[in-house]
């Protein structure tokens, strides 16, 4: 079996992900915030449980936890760089996502009734200068968690394959 390394899983990972998004919004016209995202998480965590696959294949018997999880570390991190950097210029060139947000924001407080609109208008103005901060550090802090927890789960699956091969069992995975 070909060796890939992990970090240009990630870089794989991560451009399938940017593709997928792009597909979604672009050609399917699905909206930003669909459940079309389950599947670039999906792209993400298969990537991740890739990696780990790979490494498992490549490697040595009886291989520790923290050594699967430095791989899918290398990948899921890779990949949420590169999802960051996307976010920054999706939503740069697509204002329309975040006007629509700021005016839904500014109705519901001006429903709420004890708002001044001038307190509406300097809201509206703060959620611009933040928007960007925002959308980056919420996509950054989901696919860690989401790498974070599909690289746990993996390591923990395949170092058990690997010591289950370390004492003489048939590991299902034949390697």
């Amino acid at each position: 079996m070909i060796k890939i390394e992990a970090q240009y899983i990630g870089l794989l990972t991560g451009l399938l992900m940017v593709a997928g998004s792009l597909l979604s919004f672009y050609v399917l016209k699905v909206p930003i915030e669909s459940n079309f995202q389950l599947l670039i998480y999906s792209i993400f965590t298969a990537g991740i449980i890739w990696s780990l696959f790979n490494y498992f294949k490549s490697s040595t018997v009886n291989i520790a936890f923290k050594d699967y999880f430095s791989v899918g570390f290398k990948t899921f991190v890779i990949s949420t760089l590169l999802m960051a950097l996307f976010t920054f210029v999706f939503f740069s060139y697509n204002t329309a996502f975040r006007d629509e947000k700021i005016a839904a924001n500014s109705k519901l407080l001006l429903e709420e009734g004890n708002h001044l609109p001038q307190e509406i208008e300097e809201n509206a103005k703060q959620l611009k200068k933040i928007f960007m901060l925002m959308m980056i550090s919420s996509a950054m802090f989901r696919y860690l968690i989401i790498g974070a927890i599909a690289t746990a789960a993996g390591a923990a699956f395949f170092s058990q394959k690997s010591k289950e091969a370390a004492n003489g069992k048939v590991s299902n995975l034949k390697r």
